[in-house]
Parts: C-alpha cells; structure tokens; sequence
C-alpha cells in the first residue's frame, strides 16, 4: 500500500478546500449575519446521489444520508462532527461508504457554504464477477476511503435547507489499484435545536 501519494493528494484537496472556504468569506464578507445565538445544533440531511465510479465510465445513482452535531462558538469557521453513509447500487460496480469527520462552516445570510473531511469504511461489490479462474469469485472488495468536499446549503427556514455537495474520494484497492470516484449530490437537510444539559 503507498502512504505518500494517499497523503499528497489528501493534503492537496485540504489546501483547495481552505483556500475556497476563504475566498468565500472575504468575497461575500458585507453579506455575513450575525452568529446564530443559539448553542449547539443536530442536523440530519438525505440527498439523491450521482456517482461517476471511475471504472470504465459507469455512474451509478444513489442515496446519501447522515447528520451532523455543530457547535456554535463564535469563531470564524462554524465546527462540526459529521457522520454519512452512501449506498449506491450499479449494474457493474456498487458502492458503500459509512464513516465521518470533521466539518466547517461559515454562514453568510441564507448561504451555508461548507468543506469537510471525512474517512470511511467502503466496500465495492461486482455485480459480474469473473469466476473462470480457480478459487473463490471476486465478488467484493475493501477500502478504507478519504474523501474531502464542498457543498451549499440554502436556508429555507431556520430549519429546513436545500443541499448541493460535492465529493472527492480515494480508494485503495491494494498496490497500483486505487480509484478517485466523485459524487455530486442535491438534497435537504433539517436541523433540529439542541439545548445542552445544564445544572442548576
């Protein structure tokens, strides 16, 4: 398994994501509202999904769902720790990634532009397997898989948003047997008001 191209492509998509998340900011700086007054929040989000697999050109269509538990602190950057999954079932190829990370937002009105890193457990199933060969039929196979990404959501209502994501993944197969699918994703999101505990 080679380490340094994970790690340079990795450390590449995070420099991208920062420098996009600041570009935003300074652009649309006369625009920002005030920081939300409220504490914490859980939000929960389902998109319809459009992979291209980067095998042979197949795309495959699928969900992605998950949540988020944010916190608000005031500072620049709104953080988060995120957790998704993504089933995507292919005529050739199928797709399913569970795992999480981190998150950054900053709001700016009824903007929420967002970038994120993630790790996950993924597993590729082939709907075709070869099986002419001696042995067991390769019908699955297991990665672990990093992802970065950027996404917008659009507040609707102090509760309920529209979703546009993007992500970039990269899978490792074994050596010289990696794959960098992507994933365009609409979709909804709903947050609910979180109080944490306190004591009297």
């Amino acid at each position: 398994m080679q380490i340094w191209p994970i790690l340079s492509r990795i450390s590449i998509s995070l420099s991208l994501t920062s420098l996009f998340l600041g570009l935003a900011s300074k652009t649309l700086h006369a625009q920002a509202s005030p920081t939300a007054s409220k504490k914490a929040a859980i939000s929960a989000f389902g998109t319809y999904s459009r992979i291209s697999t980067d095998r042979d050109s197949h795309k495959n269509n699928g969900v992605t769902f998950g949540g988020n538990y944010t916190r608000y602190l005031n500072w620049f950057l709104t953080p988060s720790l995120e957790f998704r999954g993504k089933i995507a079932p292919g005529g050739t190829v199928g797709e399913k990634t569970f795992g999480g990370g981190i998150r950054g937002e900053r709001r700016l009105k009824n903007f929420v532009p967002y970038a994120n890193f993630l790790v996950s457990y993924g597993r590729l199933t082939f709907t075709h397997p070869d099986t002419s060969g001696p042995g067991k039929p390769y019908l699955y196979d297991d990665s672990i898989v990093y992802s970065t990404g950027l996404g917008l959501d659009y507040n609707l209502t102090s509760q309920w948003a529209a979703r546009v994501d993007y992500q970039f993944e990269h899978w490792n197969l074994g050596q010289h047997n990696t794959f960098t699918p992507q994933v365009f994703s609409i979709g909804i999101l709903y947050r609910i008001p979180f109080r944490p505990y306190q004591s009297y």
